[in-house]
């Protein structure tokens, strides 16, 4: 597998999580380099924080946006 587009399937997971990119991190994740390997695992980590960060966001606001609404009944 080429770097570079390791390195791109990382930038699209980890900025947009696409599941197609992910998918392509864990096949270079699966594969005998040692260096494409650890990168793409430090690339899926931090491309999952991103979005379990992002799912709290939403549900936080989803909370404030109802409790808001119940303040104003």
């Amino acid at each position: 597998m080429d770097a570079n587009y390791m390195f791109l399937c990382g930038v699209m997971w980890c900025q947009f999580g696409q599941q197609d990119a992910a998918k392509e991190l864990l096949r270079a994740a699966n594969s005998g380099n040692p260096d494409m390997s650890e990168l793409a695992w430090a690339m899926l980590k931090r491309g999952a924080r991103r979005l379990r960060d992002l799912k709290r966001r939403a549900q936080t606001g989803s909370r404030t946006q109802t409790l808001c609404a119940e303040a104003r009944i």
